[in-house]
């Protein structure tokens, strides 16, 4: 079996088991993002982290391009290097049976896994200068998570969610699945919550791109134009919501 075979529904849930979680989450960052992932990659627990850092976060999940540094501390003696991080929510997880407590993190991972390899640089290769400011903008952005934003009526939904975000959470969904971790694409991306159309919908435009380019950087194929039908679709989404 797989080291990326979920977990075994009959154990209770614990530090040890959100640890596997974390462990098993680490392994297939890696595995279906090897170009873009060369080096550690963080994915911290939400319990462990401190209040004031995003602690009490409202998110699912979290991510930012210094998330590294502001949480290294936190991540103690599994620090190895500069290195894309992300805060995962596994606070509510006594209240879930094991798969669903699983399937709930992948899926927040891949979340956020997308965001992070859409980025213009997927990890930073040296600190600023300043702790002061790095203290600061951990501050803030544990500050920021904290609480629901106020966002403007004239702010589209997808926002931070649109065609490229899609696109990538597609390709990881897909790679996942073949790595042995199936997460529904409805439970990453697109949909009603962003006002857009069903993630499945995405996922049959994208034709069979996602298994051509299985080995490809998932940055570097984002830089390519996608398939007619998904760049269709997206266009007319983004035309209904403008009219609605």
């Amino acid at each position: 079996m797989s080291q990326l075979t979920r977990l075994d529904a009959t154990r209770g849930h614990h530090d040890g088991d959100v640890a596997t979680l974390v462990a098993r989450a680490e392994d297939l960052c890696r595995t279906i993002a090897p170009v873009d992932l060369d080096g550690p990659v963080y994915i911290v627990p939400q319990s462990r982290v401190p209040e004031e850092l995003g602690g009490r976060s409202v998110c699912y999940g979290f991510t930012a391009p210094d998330l590294d540094l502001y949480l290294q501390d936190t991540i103690g003696d599994g620090w190895r290097g500069r290195g894309p991080c992300m805060v995962i929510d596994d606070t509510d997880f006594a209240s879930l049976d094991a798969v669903d407590a699983e399937q709930a993190f992948m899926a927040t991972v891949l979340h956020e896994l997308a965001h992070i390899v859409d980025r213009p640089v997927v990890s930073q290769p040296d600190p600023p200068a300043d702790p002061v400011r790095v203290k600061f903008e951990a501050l803030c952005v544990g500050h920021a998570v904290s609480a629901e934003p106020a966002i403007p009526a004239s702010t589209p939904p997808f926002a931070g969610h649109g065609d490229r975000f899609i696109r990538a959470a597609l390709h990881l969904q897909y790679r996942a699945a073949t790595a042995g971790v199936t997460v529904a694409p409805s439970r990453i991306c697109a949909g009603r919550q962003y006002g857009l159309s069903h993630a499945n919908r995405y996922r049959e435009a994208l034709g069979d791109e996602t298994g051509r380019l299985a080995h490809a950087s998932i940055r570097e194929l984002l830089d390519r134009h996608p398939p007619e039908a998904f760049s269709r679709l997206w266009a007319d989404d983004v035309a209904h919501w403008q009219v609605s």
